[in-house]
């Protein structure tokens, strides 16, 4: 039976319109990959810039250099777990684009106002939403859900924990060693200020190790489902995919969110940040993220850093000198992210699907 000729030049119609909004999906992951950069620039040279233990352009340049190589080299656990939450047999675009969508909203929004929430709780977030939305509750992995907001959950308490710790010790050893006084409280010695230049050169290699993986991840969702002749699967990250994603994320770190970096260095605390301060904060978040990133635990960056900042102000200075509002600030933003974003990428869903996006 002959197919008709406007059926046929429909369907070519469809096909490219198709391919076109993939690439359209493809450009927002990499945005998301760039704003997650530049959103995310505190978490690394926050307290390094506000001890004044490197300048800012210099301490900048060092963190998207790293967060290149560390989205580069350490591998693509994190990304994999990032394909699993929407079941294969459901994956769409709208469900991509929505959830691009939704979570560059809420992280553009966030940035405005200087509050440093997390990019993983914005996309994964989004991701639930748009699925949901496309699909029920079949949309969506539940048990990925449970894994990630248990990841999600742990990473402020660790890091607030890692911060007040390793501050007390670091302190009392100084101190033990002969330096007078109320330890750091009084004197910064200069070995402290490369110890904490190495620590937050380690957050921002970590970070790109853990939050490149996740853009890695939709890319890969997008290439698998709208190009499968290219031969892309879901089972592995094509190496130029890492390369573009890592150099994405790391453009947007050395471009730097100077709204999120002043928070984190002069809201948190009502103390001016110390070597020691900052070195606590840093190593203990580094450490973290790296674990998470070896075992695939997509964890934020920002919750452990910020909380290791109020941990380490709690051990040097006393609960006294927490900034409270901006604590509460950022504890009600980190609330809200999740089902914030869930709610942005259904809407941004359904919206796709009322157009004729299929």
């Amino acid at each position: 039976m002959e197919v008709p000729q406007t059926s046929l030049n429909f369907l070519v119609f469809a096909m490219h319109v198709e391919s076109f909004l993939a690439l359209v999906a493809l450009a927002l992951a990499y945005t998301f990959d760039f704003v997650n950069g530049f959103h995310d620039t505190a978490n690394a040279v926050a307290t390094v810039i506000y001890t004044k233990a490197l300048r800012p352009n210099v301490a900048i340049l060092m963190s998207g250099t790293l967060n290149f190589l560390g989205c580069l080299l350490v591998g693509t656990a994190v990304a994999q777990v990032i394909t699993e939450v929407i079941p294969r047999d459901q994956l769409s675009l709208p469900i991509i684009l929505a959830t691009l969508l939704g979570s560059l909203i809420w992280n553009i929004f966030t940035w405005y106002y200087g509050i440093p929430v997390s990019s993983s709780h914005c996309l994964i977030g989004g991701l639930f939403g748009a699925g949901i939305a496309e699909a029920g509750v079949n949309g969506v992995t539940w048990s990925k859900l449970v894994e990630v907001l248990t990841a999600l959950a742990i990473s402020p308490i660790a890091g607030f924990v890692g911060g007040l710790v390793l501050a007390a010790a670091v302190d009392r050893a100084i101190v033990r060693v002969g330096l007078k006084g109320e330890g750091l409280r009084q004197g910064q010695p200069q070995f402290m200020r490369w110890l904490q230049i190495m620590s937050s050169a380690a957050v921002s290699f970590t970070h790109g190790s853990n939050d490149g993986q996740k853009t890695m991840g939709i890319i890969a969702i997008v290439l698998a489902t709208q190009f499968p002749g290219g031969g892309y699967t879901l089972n592995s990250i094509p190496l130029w995919v890492i390369v573009t994603a890592a150099f994405a994320i790391g453009l947007g770190t050395m471009i730097g969110g100077w709204r999120v970096i002043r928070t984190v260095g002069t809201k948190i605390s009502r103390e001016r940040l110390q070597y020691t301060h900052g070195f606590a904060a840093e190593f203990s978040t580094a450490a973290i993220i790296l674990t998470a990133s070896l075992t695939g635990a997509p964890i934020s960056t920002t919750h452990t850093l910020s909380s290791a900042v109020a941990g380490g102000t709690v051990t040097l200075h006393g609960l006294s000198k927490l900034n409270l509002r901006t604590i509460k600030l950022i504890f009600s933003a980190w609330i809200l992210t999740l089902p914030v974003a869930f709610l942005l990428g259904a809407i941004c869903c359904l919206l796709l699907k009322l157009a004729g996006l299929r």
